[in-house]
């Protein structure tokens, strides 16, 4: 699936600023997201990440590698998305951050609170205990 980004005023502009897809990977969803993260497809980030959470996947793996622009109003979405989770028990793992959005999860030390995996098959093996379970 993804998301064109809207202005404020609600009409689309021009140009894929921000793509979302998601994929069932076994019991696990992934949800990759690529472009600009700002406040203007905020919403969007969070129903894509809604939609992930929804048939109560035994992980939600966000893969981040395609990110160019990553602010706070990408931080609450993933944040809000993390409460969400905790709430049914279903761990969500970052993979692959792109340079900027790596830099800013260090920055801000989020990338504490979310386990971050440098690649996304090392995401997809994350288990509910919060390390990368054994390849199989």
């Amino acid at each position: 699936m993804a998301f064109p980004k809207h202005s404020r005023s609600g009409g689309p502009q021009p140009g894929p600023e921000l793509t979302v897809v998601i994929t069932y990977v076994g019991d696990s969803v992934m949800c990759s997201i690529a472009g600009k993260l700002d406040m203007d497809n905020e919403t969007q980030v969070r129903h894509a990440l809604d939609e992930a959470l929804a048939p109560r996947p035994a992980l939600v793996a966000v893969e981040l590698s395609g990110v160019q622009l990553f602010t706070s109003s990408a931080l609450n979405a993933l944040l809000a998305a993390r409460l969400a989770s905790l709430s049914h028990g279903i761990p969500i793992v970052l993979a692959a951050p792109s340079r900027m959005a790596r830099s800013v999860l260090e920055i801000t030390q989020v990338d504490q609170v979310f386990s971050v995996y440098p690649a996304l098959e090392q995401a997809l093996r994350h288990s509910r205990g919060g390390r990368e379970a054994p390849a199989v």
